[in-house]
């Protein structure tokens, strides 16, 4: 997602604009990654470059540690990113110092929040995603024999599983 920073770039230190992001796809091919994300954007012009405060809203797609369906669940972000320039300003001539992980502004004085949201992205999912507070997982039986009627490569386990059960039950080995 860029944003044109042009008018923004050459006004004073301290100048703002709010950018309000609606139904706006979010990609990168070498990540095979594409989002549709809803939110705001505030820019500050600052000595360097353009302070980016956002929170977006942002659904993904997880799938659940207990029973391994797929499901949505909608994410909040919400960061504050400095994005400096990677040419010399033209009124300026002044180029700021950068490093590889700083966000750039491009020669087109485009900021591109793509891969910042990507980033937060995935430090916003949790480590163990769960599709309800509820779910009672494969283990415990609903899903797993939803899963055995449904394929057939389960049947071949389904019988031993039935004599380990029993054997458990009974004590015999």
């Amino acid at each position: 997602m860029q944003i044109n920073v042009a008018t923004l770039l050459q006004e004073k230190v301290g100048s703002r604009r709010k950018v309000t992001i609606e139904n706006e796809l979010v990609q990168i091919s070498e990540f095979e990654y594409s989002r549709e994300i809803n939110g705001s954007a505030n820019l500050l012009r600052i000595k360097h470059g353009i302070l980016v405060s956002a929170k977006i809203d942002i659904t993904v797609e997880l799938q659940c540690a207990r029973c391994l369906c797929d499901f949505e669940s909608m994410c909040s972000l919400q960061f504050d990113e400095e994005f400096v320039l990677s040419e010399p300003h033209p009124i300026t001539t002044e180029l700021p110092t950068y490093d590889e992980e700083n966000f750039l502004i491009d020669k087109y004085w485009h900021l591109d929040l793509s891969e910042a949201i990507r980033q937060y992205e995935q430090t916003a999912v949790p480590l163990v995603p769960l599709c309800s507070s509820e779910c009672v997982g494969l283990d415990k039986g609903t899903n797993l024999e939803l899963a055995r009627h449904s394929d057939d490569r389960w049947s071949a386990l389904s019988g031993l599983a039935k004599q380990l059960e029993k054997e458990e039950s009974d004590g015999t080995t």
